[in-house]
């Protein structure tokens, strides 16, 4: 075992990184981690984004080996046919695999990718529209049905949320849909943080590019001071899941069981090969 890194090698062997790239990645992203937190100018903050995304897009990307199929067509099935006809965006849109996922398995109206990061100009897709954008401020002049946020809040710094959320309801439908998935800050870290702590059962804090892991509690609370309502989430449980990919309930609820020590032990008990498996990674649908 690594005496200073105890989780990196059977993290490198799960996601495919060389224990090399990982810990230069750590390197970078924990120096970001603290100059972003600690930075009062949003200029320089949106800088610093700029900066670390496009280190660290080029060594996890060099290292890691292309998916046999698009990692994100499983997280689309739970959406059945709710995108056909509609707009959709995806904000922090990275390489674009969640767009593709759309179209690939319905008949969306039109489907746009915003992301800071020149990885995208260079992942460019001719049925999808991609904007070079910053994504903490940014307006469109077009409103669209359903706006994804797919693991992107995290890596936004606690003071910048207000801003980004602003700009999302700007660009929202009456009525439109947000699309939250992000991890549960009870369950981390869930960066590459993990070379330390690889367990899921919030030993130490993210230290990587992970700068604002959150709870439902606290998601639901600053969504609902942005005008948003009727919070859904998914079943936790990975095998009705996938029976019932479409069904949907109050994710209030979870909201109420993470408040509560007991029902957070009780979970980090349930592991497998070491690592929590039920970690209720955040997934919020709600209407604006």
């Amino acid at each position: 075992m690594n005496s200073k890194y105890p989780y990196i090698k059977r993290f490198s062997s799960d996601i495919g990184i060389p224990e090399n790239i990982l810990v230069k990645a750590f390197e970078v992203e924990k120096e970001f981690h603290f100059k972003i937190l600690n930075e009062i100018d949003s200029e320089k903050r949106k800088k610093l984004y700029r900066e670390v995304y496009n280190t660290v897009h080029s060594l996890y990307d060099r290292a890691k080996l292309p998916a046999k199929q698009n990692p994100k067509i499983n997280l689309v099935n739970k959406f059945g046919h709710a995108f056909d006809g509609r707009s959709i965006i995806d904000v922090g849109c990275g390489n674009g695999d969640l767009l593709r996922a759309i179209r690939e398995t319905g008949k969306p109206k039109r489907l746009i990718g915003v992301d800071g990061s020149e990885y995208v100009l260079s992942n460019s897709d001719p049925d999808i529209d991609f904007v070079k954008s910053d994504i903490i401020d940014f307006n469109l002049e077009d409103k669209f049905d359903f706006v994804f946020s797919d693991n992107v809040i995290e890596h936004i710094a606690p003071t910048d949320l207000e801003s980004h959320l602003t700009s999302i309801t700007r660009i929202l439908k009456p009525n439109g849909k947000l699309i939250i998935l992000m991890p549960n800050r009870l369950f981390g870290p869930s960066d590459v943080t993990r070379i330390f702590d690889y367990t899921y059962t919030n030993k130490i804090p993210a230290q990587g590019t992970h700068i604002n892991e959150t709870t439902y509690t606290e998601m639901i609370e600053v969504l609902e001071k942005h005008g948003f309502n009727k919070f859904k989430t998914i079943i936790p449980l990975p095998k009705i899941r996938s029976i019932f990919p479409g069904l949907r309930f109050n994710a209030k609820i979870i909201s109420f069981l993470e408040k509560k020590e007991w029902f957070i032990q009780l979970l980090y008990n349930f592991k497998y090969k070491g690592k929590c498996v039920l970690k209720l990674d955040i997934f919020l649908e709600c209407t604006y």
